[in-house]
């Protein structure tokens, strides 16, 4: 059935259910939550339940997954529904005014093979204000044959006048268990690679679909390419990294292997739980730099880190605060060889 390719969720799940049961469905959704969740997938399986042509007779209400509105609603082809997302390839993507009046231009007619038109607004807290406030005005007043499901991981860029007209629903990670398990169905892969990418990703199960894992280990190999003595030995050096870390797209990804690394020394500053530890095949490396360590040597590290992960939304000098950062690391790290 459609609704079990949502893993985990199941207090969204289940009032989208008793809302179909009950035929009390509402005409705007706000689906919440952490990035590659499920959030999206849940809004096409809620359409495809609304519009089945060969429902499933059981008691929990669902689609066929395979009919003609099925199919489409997959495709992006269905007629009674419209996908709105910011466009991807700007540099700040965002949602327009025009894509608003395309929306009014959708819902306006009664629909064409459903029941509903339906319309789904992807990363809406990218709306800008003029387009927040032309989709208020639908949204005061809609067809009644419309429904709005608005997806977003950050609801309070919303406008709070726009999230008081939407029932919000709030998704979560899955758990641990969850994770391992859809993983195994969709992917085949060795449970070392499904247990690091449950910590990378942080249970979100789309974000671990859509991931390189070859390229996830390089990256957090760099932690510890910064942790051999030799790296960060000259002041050249330092500066040489933190320019090419300024300059890496996106930055956050330095600071999630930064943190994931630093996680580890921790750990292992605190005792020997390495089953813990996220990067297995680096434990030599890390018992080797841990002995000279103490835990709050790693914190303060950590606070550091979280200062650096500060700076570009504070109009700080990124390269700067990466050369400050740099320098304090090694010379924690290796405090005794100095």
């Amino acid at each position: 059935m459609p609704f079990a390719d949502v893993i985990g969720q199941e207090g969204p799940k289940k009032k989208i259910r008793t809302a179909l049961t009950r035929q009390a469905i509402g005409h705007a959704y706000l689906f919440s939550g952490d990035d590659g969740i499920g959030k999206r997938l849940m809004a096409l399986r809620f359409a495809q339940a609304l519009s089945c042509e060969t429902p499933p007779s059981s008691a929990q209400p669902d689609s066929c997954g395979h009919c003609r509105a099925c199919e489409q609603i997959n495709s992006g082809t269905y007629p009674d529904l419209l996908v709105i997302e910011p466009e991807r390839d700007k540099a700040n993507p965002q949602i327009k005014v025009d894509q608003i009046r395309e929306i009014e231009r959708h819902v306006i007619y009664r629909p064409l093979l459903g029941a509903r038109k339906i319309c789904l607004i992807d990363d809406a807290d990218r709306l800008t204000a003029n387009a927040a406030n032309a989709f208020l005005k639908t949204l005061e007043d809609p067809p009644e044959h419309s429904l709005f499901i608005l997806i977003t991981n950050q609801p309070l860029r919303l406008l709070a006048t726009v999230r008081s007209r939407c029932l919000t629903l709030r998704f979560a990670p899955a758990t641990p268990d969850q994770f391992e398990g859809a993983l195994a169905l969709k992917q085949a892969m060795a449970i070392e690679d499904v247990r690091f990418l449950s910590r990378v990703c942080g249970n979100r199960i789309g974000m671990a679909l859509r991931a390189d894992l070859a390229d996830l280990r390089s990256r957090h190999d760099r932690f510890f390419d910064l942790c051999r003595s030799g790296t960060l030995a000259h002041a050249t050096a330092v500066l040489q990294q933190a320019e090419e870390f300024s300059k890496s797209q996106p930055f956050p990804d330095v600071i999630d292997w930064l943190s994931h690394g630093l996680r580890d020394l921790l750990l292992m500053t605190l005792g020997p739980r390495q089953d813990l530890l996220l990067h297995q095949s680096q434990i030599p490396l890390l018992e080797q730099i841990a002995e000279s360590l103490t835990p709050a040597d790693i914190v303060k590290l950590m606070d550091a880190l979280q200062t650096l992960e500060q700076a570009p939304t504070q109009n700080l000098n990124l390269q700067l605060c990466l050369e400050n950062f740099l320098f304090r690391f090694h010379e924690t790290i290796h405090r005794d060889a100095a």
